[in-house]
């Protein structure tokens, strides 16, 4: 089968990050991510035999009459199209242009908008035939099977689809059984690497998986339901392997390990660390991680092994916030850790959520002073999102907190909900105050000035410094 995966073009001038759990502009990193999932998905199914093309819109700048003129060259028989709550508008002009243009090509749709909408995001694009819900590899293998054998698919679990003028959603995967270690390495070959690049020194970077799942509980967080509860490891040989692959065929040496928590079980990040010193791998990498499953000894092998950028989930320091989400971590953890980070020398980024339950003025006022003398290197300051199916969008749809039911407006940087105290413009205001606070202080300023070596790593940099203005 002729399978088209694609990652749509920008929306409204916009480039997005549309990975996961992870949705937002690229403005936000100020650095375009390579589509992960849907190079995992490009080779599992070429793995399977089928003929497979994968195109980056943003990578490759391309808008949608390119993409129209290339669909009808390769007529395909189904078109996978990535999908993210703030760019799902154009997302869906995308899939509706492609079916204009080969109305015989069946459209589906990954990510995370149909795993939380279910049977909602059919209904609301004519356009889309079938919807995935969580981790999409294994349910579009059988769906191609299926559709290629003109067979049953009731069967596909995770699988939305039209029948008989009705919209059905099939029993759901269960995800701890996809088994990671099957799933070949990302096609990277079937991607422009040279468009995936660090912002500050220009170099090619590129994610890679070091498991999927979380166990934890966080109220506001769509990665368990996306990926599973249970976390799910790749073979540390594998792991490396690909590294290797990716320093020979691509000459890629800079990374982002992509996972729930790198230090999650902190003997299998020690494993990772001790295989990249063993083979003696020149590479740099950042990843992520809960403050309470950090220790020293891993942090050391850590920057033995070239980690230079670790991000922690902070989300607030008021306890109450944190206990009424479920964080399960207090601010001596959390003053803890950001100390083991700096001790073993490697960067910290903390990540923080205004608007939670429970949040007032005094409480989002002691984050931000917090988060400016706590010592990390870099911040990211985000609104509460109440997302469909997790425990926080349940309790503010129950208590009336939903300032709009426009899925397009759920952006990080966004504030579409209320809470007890506090208004979203409220919100909204203090997210933009505590990122000028915190990136306009002098050391800041200087510290940008040190990173940039050159032209286009100035203007990368100018573009976030825009982003971080609020918006009229």
């Amino acid at each position: 089968m002729k399978v088209l995966i694609i990652n749509p073009p920008a929306y409204k001038n916009k480039d997005y990050i549309r990975e996961g759990r992870c949705m937002q502009t690229k403005a936000s990193w100020a650095a375009l991510w390579m589509p992960l999932s849907l190079a995992y998905l490009a080779a599992f199914l070429k793995k399977e035999g089928h003929q497979i093309k994968l195109i980056d819109c943003i990578a490759e700048k391309m808008d949608i009459g390119i993409l129209r003129e290339l669909v009808k060259d390769f007529s395909p028989q189904m078109v996978v199209v990535n999908s993210a709550f703030p760019s799902i508008k154009g997302d869906m002009v995308t899939a509706a242009e492609i079916k204009k243009a080969y109305q015989r090509a069946k459209i589906a749709i990954i990510g995370l908008y149909p795993t939380l909408l279910e049977k909602e995001s059919l209904g609301q694009y004519q356009s889309i035939d079938f919807g995935i819900v969580g981790e999409p590899e294994w349910v579009i293998r059988d769906l191609a099977e299926r559709l290629e054998n003109n067979l049953p698919l009731e069967k596909i679990k995770g699988l939305i689809f039209r029948q008989g003028g009705e919209i059905r959603i099939n029993q759901p995967q269960d995800l701890s059984q996809n088994n990671v270690n099957e799933l070949p390495f990302p096609a990277r070959d079937l991607l422009n690497n040279e468009a995936y690049r660090l912002p500050t020194n220009r170099k090619k970077f590129t994610l890679l998986s070091i498991g999927r799942g979380c166990p934890y509980k966080c109220s506001f967080c769509v990665a368990n339901i996306y990926y599973g509860k249970k976390f799910r490891q790749r073979s540390v040989y594998s792991i490396i392997d690909e590294i290797e692959e990716c320093l020979k065929k691509y000459d890629i040496n800079s990374f982002l390990f992509w996972g729930e928590s790198f230090t999650l079980e902190p003997a299998y990040g020690e494993a990772i660390c001790d295989e990249i010193i063993k083979r003696d791998l020149k590479i740099v990498w950042s990843t992520a991680s809960r403050v309470d499953t950090l220790n020293q000894k891993l942090l050391n092998k850590m920057k033995l092994a070239g980690c230079i950028l670790l991000s922690l989930g902070i989300e607030s320091v008021n306890q109450e916030v944190l206990d009424g989400v479920k964080k399960g971590i207090n601010l001596a953890q959390i003053k803890k850790a950001i100390a083991m980070v700096k001790e073993a020398g490697i960067n910290s980024m903390g990540h923080f959520i205004f608007g939670l339950p429970g949040e007032t003025k005094k409480t989002v006022q002691k984050t931000t002073k917090f988060a400016l003398a706590s010592g990390v290197n870099y911040a990211q300051f985000y609104c509460a999102i109440p997302y469909p199916k997790t425990k926080l969008g349940v309790l503010a749809r129950k208590s009336n907190w939903l300032k709009t039911d426009d899925y397009s407006q759920y952006d990080l940087i966004k504030s579409v909900m209320r809470n007890e105290i506090l208004t979203p413009d409220q919100v909204k205001k203090f997210r933009d105050r505590a990122y000028r606070k915190f990136y306009f202080r002098p050391k800041m300023l200087i510290q940008a000035i040190k990173e940039v070596n050159s032209l286009k790593s100035f203007f990368y940099i100018f573009n976030f410094i825009k982003w971080i203005k609020p918006e009229k």
